[in-house]
């Protein structure tokens, strides 16, 4: 298992970032192993928690449970996305990020984009929403956003998740971002954790 750096748990982004940059944790777990889907609103604070105390014990096993895969990644925020954040600012707009969406296509990001190049969803296994089905939090200057996928929320497992987004409404909506990560191959009794920590910060002065 790939240890965290701790700065990206607490929502670090590279200085050159001047207005705001997502980075996302992706993990995968054993439904057997943990307890997430139990209270799924509480799930940043339960994933943080928890990958807090694989830190404290450096990824020993027996110490802890154990993802069985982790990736961080660092996305774009779409131009669509910055558009609505300022005129949410202004009062414009009355939307909020409240979706995430997951896809199977590998296809790097850009600004430009406004949707998943190849989203899994319809029906029951449509995005999920943050607010009845995730957590969205603020601490000090990071927007926290987290949700749990089970495989009954995909079409069909096997299925290999390259892609994920925020979204301001279930279906279409504005894409605020996406990101691209290597392969995570979800299975019959995984469960896959989206997480978002989006730091608001000034760059070098």
């Amino acid at each position: 298992m790939e240890l965290i750096d701790l700065q990206k748990l607490a929502g670090g982004v590279s200085h050159h970032v001047n207005l705001q940059a997502d980075n996302w944790i992706l993990t995968k777990w054993n439904e057997s192993e943990v307890d997430f889907a139990k209270n799924p609103t509480s799930i940043v604070d339960n994933h943080e928690k928890l990958l807090r105390e694989i830190l404290d014990c450096e990824g020993n096993p027996g110490k802890t449970v154990l993802p069985t895969k982790v990736i961080t990644a660092n996305n774009i925020l779409t131009t669509t996305g910055l558009t609505e954040s300022a005129k949410r600012d202004t009062g414009e707009v009355s939307t909020t990020v409240d979706y995430v969406g997951i896809g199977t296509s590998s296809t790097a990001e850009s600004e430009s984009q406004s949707s998943l190049l190849s989203e899994d969803s319809g029906g029951s296994y449509a995005r999920r929403r943050l607010s009845t089905q995730g957590q969205r939090k603020v601490v000090n200057q990071t927007a926290k956003y987290g949700v749990l996928w089970q495989d009954s929320h995909v079409s069909g497992v096997p299925l290999t998740i390259t892609e994920a987004g925020l979204f301001t409404a279930a279906t279409s909506g504005v894409m605020h971002a996406r990101v691209v990560f290597s392969d995570f191959a979800m299975s019959s009794g995984d469960l896959f954790v989206v997480q978002v920590n989006e730091l608001h910060q000034n760059g070098s002065l």
